[in-house]
């Protein structure tokens, strides 16, 4: 849920972000939950590849985008997963 005060930022058209690319606008946190099972298997592929939950579901994002053509390869770098 937004607060307020975002809302009306965003209804008002301050800081607009219709000219930014898609992987630019993806500027706010994005919580889910999963069920335990669920985040155990993700925590067992995490820990086979030797990285954090967090990364590992970032780096499935960024697959995705790229997949559905939504990143090109300049914006691939911009992406930010280190």
């Amino acid at each position: 849920m937004a607060s307020d005060a975002y809302k009306q930022m965003k209804s008002s058209g301050i800081d607009s972000d219709d000219s930014k690319p898609k992987h630019k606008k993806l500027i706010q946190m994005l919580s889910f939950r999963v069920v335990p099972a669920y985040y155990e298997e993700i925590e067992k592929v995490a820990n086979n590849q030797k990285t954090t939950v967090s990364k590992l579901i970032r780096n499935y994002i960024k697959e995705g985008m790229k997949r559905d053509g939504e990143l090109s390869d300049r914006e691939e770098k911009e992406f930010g997963l280190d």
